[in-house]
């Protein structure tokens, strides 16, 4: 195993002096590592220039150095070596020399460069032409076969030529270029590293990357990630006591600054509050980069792990020419990605960790699968990410199309729900169906349009991605407990036909018949039997309508009834919310839906946490038990919080199923399934 404190500067006999590791491959703008960019001029024979490790080109297949001729001189005359050997004349050939030494300090046998098509062995009077560019190609493997047999490069010394003589020179640029056969794999760092101390830490496989464990943090160089997909970071740290805010990221290289020393940014700021535990953090980096460092505060690193997740990824699944109906027969338990792409701050903005959930990764949507889920919604605010011409900030959307990425390339059902812009309880909220006449006519056509951006990003994506016209769309006063008027029902019954409208003729056979999830007031069951009206849709048995379903409120929700945090117990016999209200319920839907050959999804379900896992499984048992029975698909609302009033199943951070969560899990697939409900454990 090769292990590293922190890389010491060397003086070998011949070698003037060593370059730190950070220098040339720690910035990784593209595929090629840049080592030099207009260095010189140089003159005198073998003058010493730079050093370069075997961490900086061990994933690399050539060296490309450019450079010319300031002014052309005489080559000097080869002479006697330590021992006594005599080089031949090689003259202008001998313009720049590359000098391999082995892992003993042992070697220095060089490999020579010269301007390209200038060989004095044919032509003696033949010369470099003054201030030409001349580029010359060297592979790695020919300057190591100058080593002795059984020996390992360790370093490459770059120097002029030993023949330059009276020329003056300069470097145009210097790069290490990639191979085309080599793949990084992937590799483990293991020990206990805390700040403040340089630790060792021992890299497995050892030559998959160099590592600088210092005081202040954990650079890991020399990598190449550009043949992987999604580059990803596990790093397992030791809280020894409760932390606030410490940092916990992952942090790449941006740029240089006026010094020219890296400049290091994190790809997730990350600052957590933690208890005295073992955590697992994930970070997904670019694979443009070639290194990056770990910067934890207050705990133990024991194990970075770094890998191409692409677990699960299938792109042989192909899903076209279906009906709504079927969709929804193969969509199977759905899961609500809450809390995440949908969290809007006090003043309107979003904000994907507002709420102290961890930034999406593949690898808990790799967890959610895993679980049993088939299908992933993902709730989406807007707000201010809508530009003037009312599309979405092209970062914005690259984030959701990522998202949606990691379940549709697993093989998954996506929903992509709008979600909070309609809901006048949140700040910034600007979907409002109070208003009337133009004012109302341009939120239509701001609406459209989101839609119409959205439906063209997605193009390409077959029936496995599902859009919903929107959640809980509300009147201005945000009382749920107060009925809609005529024209708030007319209001939402417009939105839903611009909807359909926009993604139809957004273009492409994927919109022209992907399926369109469709809304009442409020997701409301009885709200939307009593005011909903399909949309004309130019394409048959594609619609798909949408209810979300709580009741009772003080029950799952919490404080939503009598100002406190309502019941622990599901009273199933009562006639409000009770078993015979939800199995009344949900006929109600589907008989009200199957009359305009729609299926029906629950979008939201999910009792709160109150210490009462006994009651919340029970409940989600016969929820889909009902749901089942009738051909409703079910959509869990998890909104990541694991503690009281929390509705999680899934631990964030860890990227792994909670307890309550496998109990709550294996509740769902037994009602789903219409199988004897479980005991708990």
């Amino acid at each position: 195993m090769r292990k590293f404190k922190k890389f010491i500067s060397c003086v070998a006999a011949t070698a003037l002096a060593v370059t730190s590791l950070v220098s040339g491959s720690s910035l990784g703008a593209s595929a090629d590592t840049t080592l030099i960019t207009n260095g010189g001029p140089y003159e005198g024979d073998a003058t010493y220039i730079d050093t370069y490790m075997s961490g900086v080109f061990s994933t690399k297949n050539s060296l490309e150095i450019q450079f010319k001729y300031d002014s052309v001189g005489t080559p000097s005359q080869p002479v006697a070596g330590e021992d006594g050997t005599i080089d031949p004349y090689y003259g202008y050939n001998d313009t720049f020399e590359f000098l391999a030494f082995d892992t003993g300090w042992g070697g220095w046998q060089k490999t020579i460069v010269g301007p390209a098509g200038v060989d004095i062995t044919t032509n003696p009077d033949e010369k470099p032409v003054e201030g030409e560019v001349y580029t010359v190609e060297v592979p790695i493997s020919k300057i190591a076969s100058k080593l002795p047999e059984g020996s390992t490069l360790y370093g490459i010394n770059l120097q002029t030529g030993g023949q330059l003589g009276t020329s003056v020179v300069s470097i145009v640029s210097l790069k290490v270029i990639p191979s085309t056969t080599y793949v990084q794999p992937a590799f483990t760092i293991e020990g206990k590293w805390n700040k403040g101390t340089a630790s060792e830490m021992t890299v497995t496989p050892e030559d998959a990357a160099t590592v600088i464990a210092n005081e202040w943090n954990i650079q890991v160089n020399d990598v190449d990630f550009t043949k992987w997909t999604n580059p990803t970071i596990d790093v397992t740290v030791t809280y020894a006591a409760a932390q606030e805010y410490v940092q916990a990221e992952i942090m790449v290289p941006t740029g240089v600054d006026e010094n020219g020393y890296p400049v290091y940014e994190a790809i997730d700021p990350n600052y957590v509050n933690v208890n005295a535990d073992t955590y697992t953090f994930t970070t997904e980096i670019p694979n443009i980069t070639t290194s990056f460092i770990a910067a934890y505060d207050a705990c133990t690193v024991e194990k970075i792990y770094v890998y191409d997740n692409t677990a699960g990824n299938d792109d042989t699944i192909s899903v076209t020419g279906l009906t709504a109906n079927e969709v929804a027969e193969n969509m199977g338990l759905a899961w609500n990605l809450g809390n995440a792409l949908d969290v809007v701050d006090k003043n309107g903005n979003v904000n994907e960790k507002g709420t102290s959930n961890a930034k999406t990764t593949k690898k808990l949507i790799q967890a959610v699968k895993a679980a049993g889920f088939n299908t992933i919604k993902i709730p989406i605010s807007f707000m201010n990410m809508i530009e003037d011409d009312n599309t979405i900030n092209d970062d914005y959307m690259a984030r959701i199309q990522q998202v949606v990425d990691y379940a549709y390339d697993m093989g998954m059902y996506a929903i992509v729900s709008l979600h909070s812009d309609g809901m006048s309880t949140v700040p910034g909220y600007w979907l409002n169906i109070d208003k009337t006449g133009q004012e109302f006519n341009q939120i239509v056509n701001k609406y459209a349009a989101i839609w119409s951006d959205i439906a063209t990003t997605f193009t390409g994506y077959d029936q496995r991605l599902v859009f919903q016209a929107a959640n809980e769309l509300m009147n201005s006063a945000g009382n749920y407990a107060v009925p809609p008027t005529q024209t708030e029902y007319d209001n939402i019954n417009a939105l839903d036909q611009a909807f359909v409208n926009a993604v139809r003729n957004a273009g492409g056979n994927n919109n022209a018949e992907r399926v369109l999830s469709v809304v009442g007031y409020l997701n409301n069951i009885d709200y939307t039997i009593a005011g909903f009206k399909k949309p004309t849709d130019e394409t048959d048995n594609r619609l798909m309508l949408c209810v979300n379903y709580y009741d009772p409120s003080n029950f799952t929700l919490g404080g939503y009834e009598g100002g406190n945090n309502g019941v622990t117990e599901w009273d199933e016999d009562a006639t409000y919310g009770g078993k015979v209200y939800m199995e009344d319920q949900f006929i109600n839907i589907s008989e009200f839906a199957k009359e305009m050959d729609m299926p029906v999804m629950i979008g939201e379900y999910g009792p709160a946490d109150k210490n009462n896992i006994a009651q919340r499984a029970n409940y989600c048992y016969w929820l889909n038990y009902y749901a089942a029975s009738y051909g409703i698909v079910t959509a869990y609302w998890d909104n990541g919080e694991t503690g009281y009033l929390g509705t999680a199943l899934f631990d964030r951070t860890n990227n792994v199923i909670t307890t309550n969560g496998s109990t709550l899990v294996k509740f769902i697939k037994a009602g789903y399934s219409g199988i004897n409900e479980p005991t708990l454990p």
